[in-house]
């Protein structure tokens, strides 16, 4: 799992430390969830990702990127390849997509995402 670190940028004094942990969890979950469905299901739409980034914008006026620059690594890029790299992994040491899902990571996923979404969502 990747380190959280708050980068050169600064951050945003709307955001607690606390809050700025559970934004990050989000768009790692996001991610995760969206490279699932793209993998294993044959979705490639990209809407836990595009969710979050619509309360985002909404609630802070930040979007995925600038959380993933503020409080989980400086590469936007690098950051994604290194979530999409290891969560790959985690499916291919799982068996592949039909033993992940056999093994509960499906409903692991959508309750995390659903969990974290509603955390952010209720934040002030």
């Amino acid at each position: 799992m990747l380190a959280f670190s708050v980068s050169a940028f600064g951050v945003n004094p709307l955001i607690s430390g606390e809050s700025g942990r559970l934004l990050a969890e989000l768009v790692r979950t996001s991610l995760e969830y969206d490279l699932y469905n793209a993998r294993c299901r044959g979705n490639a739409a990209s809407t836990k990702i595009n969710d979050s980034n619509r309360v985002f914008v909404s609630k802070y006026s930040i979007t995925v990127n600038q959380v993933i620059n503020l409080y989980i690594g400086n590469n936007v890029f690098a950051v994604r390849s290194k979530i999409e790299q290891d969560f790959l992994q985690t499916i291919s040491l799982m068996g592949g997509c039909k033993l992940a899902k056999n093994k509960g990571l499906q409903k692991d996923l959508d309750q995390n995402y659903r969990r974290l979404f509603e955390q952010v969502s209720n934040l002030p």
